[in-house]
């Protein structure tokens, strides 16, 4: 067997060619043209069938959404002329505690529209749905103020019952919220739900505001950890901070109930927060210690995060005049009080020591006058109020004799007589009218405090005395 050359091979390829039938190859192309458009063929029809899917999907969404839209118009119509049986037939649940609170609402918008204060528009912001869950936001105007609520509504089908099918009123479903999300900057982190989106967006700037300018204000040691705040779709409750994590605010979203739709931060929301931001700020400057709920440094506390509030409040608005006894120690001895408060907080001094650490003086060696542009009425409030919250306690008796001034024995008959009065503890807590600081032929500084009682509706004026003794101030009579 020989080697061939590559004529050689070119030559039998090109007489293999040659003896190729011209039908056979006319039907092998035929064949391969069919095959490719039998391929097309089904594609398209596959495609077509997709198509046809998809838009039948599309009209049964548009139709199931246009229903829900028409049910909310019907509710809305419904509380517009007034018709009790039509509103309640679009309600539906196996709570009968639900259907009676649904009655309620009625009633009460009856009542708002009776007043001229509401206006029923029935416009649907927002229309959400999940299998046979939907989720409708509608607007309606009170007293001249937008609001917007949620209601949430199933698709009953033919189950053979009787019952009508289609779109019913039910409880609210909060898991149904939207996707969460979460909007981040530099000091604080926002976890939210999609409804709750205009809210987090208005929040996280001016909570990372607050959270630097606070520490500044108050001079922190140490910077704080990064501040999270959770929007939460629960039952309505004030802002609380987490028990998992001591820097998590958990705050529930306005549209579990109603809603202002002119503004993405309500006014009375921002107040609630901003409160609990700059205790938790206070409480981080003064080193996270817990003071006895009847010390003078839990008072000092508290006014600090008084003050700190109301100088958070945004920049572009001028915080309001700070009456306050913090804030009239800024007035009288400059920014620098605060830092020198705040580092006096070590254990529990009593309000002497704590004056002194920003006056450098103590009380006792200040003029009357200089003591009485201070205001005290915040503090005598606050121990009156201990005084009736003490009494209420099992084991209150050993701090409320705390609060009087056993060197003196009226004191000490004052205190026992009103431990054992149950009269005296079911009295509502007085008010503090006025406070004056006097100083008697001794030198002894006392305090001339004004009440007012409220005895079956009547105002009762009483004087009571307080003595500068052990650096704090102790009941007399």
């Amino acid at each position: 067997m020989g080697i061939k050359l590559e004529w050689q091979v070119e030559s039998e390829q090109a007489e293999l060619r040659a003896q190729e039938d011209p039908d056979a190859r006319r039907r092998r192309r035929v064949a391969q043209r069919r095959f490719v458009l039998l391929l097309i063929a089904i594609s398209s029809l596959v495609c077509l069938a997709v198509s046809l899917a998809y838009w039948r999907l599309q009209r049964l969404d548009a139709q199931y959404r246009q229903d829900l839209i028409d049910t909310v118009e019907a509710e809305v119509a419904a509380l517009r002329v007034g018709d009790r049986d039509a509103f309640m037939r679009i309600q539906r649940s196996r709570s009968d505690a639900f259907l009676a609170d649904q009655a309620r609402a009625f009633d009460t918008y009856q009542a708002l529209k009776q007043a001229h204060r509401v206006q029923l528009t029935g416009e649907v912001l927002d229309v959400a749905i999940d299998d046979l869950t939907g989720r409708v936001v509608v607007q309606e105007i009170i007293d001249g103020v937008p609001y917007k609520v949620v209601w949430f509504y199933w698709y009953y089908k033919d189950d053979g019952s009787g019952e009508p099918t289609g779109w019913r009123r039910v409880p609210d479903n909060l898991a149904f919220w939207g996707e969460e999300r979460t909007f981040s900057t530099e000091h604080v982190r926002v976890r939210y739900q999609a409804l709750d989106e205009e809210l987090a967006l208005a929040l996280g700037p001016r909570l990372d505001d607050w959270w630097t300018r606070g520490c500044a204000l108050l001079g922190c040691a140490q910077p704080p950890p990064a501040l999270h705040l959770d929007i939460v779709a629960r039952h309505p409750a004030p802002p609380t901070w987490s028990n998992a994590d001591p820097w998590t605010l958990v705050v529930t979203s306005p549209l579990v109930t109603r809603a202002r739709a002119d503004m993405a931060l309500p006014a009375d929301l921002e107040h609630e927060i901003r409160e609990q931001v700059a205790g938790r700020l206070v409480r981080h400057a003064a080193g996270d210690r817990a003071f006895s709920p009847a010390s003078d440094p839990a008072w000092v506390v508290s006014e600090l995060a008084r003050w700190l509030g109301n100088r958070l409040i945004a920049l572009d608005t001028a915080p309001a005049p700070d009456p306050t006894f913090v804030g009239q120690l800024v007035a009288q001895y400059g920014a620098g009080a605060i830092p020198a408060l705040v580092g006096a907080l070590n254990g529990e001094p009593p309000v002497d020591t704590l004056v002194q650490a920003v006056s450098g003086v103590s009380l006792a060696q200040m003029g009357i006058d200089q003591l009485n542009r201070l205001d005290w009425r915040g503090f005598f409030q606050w121990r009156v109020q201990l005084e009736h919250d003490l009494l209420t306690q099992p084991d209150g008796s050993g701090l409320f004799l705390m609060l009087y001034d056993l060197e003196r024995a009226d004191a000490t008959a004052n205190a026992n007589l009103r431990l054992e009065d149950p009269r005296y503890a079911a009295q509502t807590v007085p008010q503090v009218m006025s406070v004056g600081l006097t100083r008697d032929d001794h030198g002894q500084l006392f305090a001339v405090v004004e009440l007012v009682h409220n005895r079956q509706g009547e105002p009762v004026t009483e004087t009571a005395f307080w003595r500068l003794t052990g650096g704090t101030w102790k009941r007399v009579s």
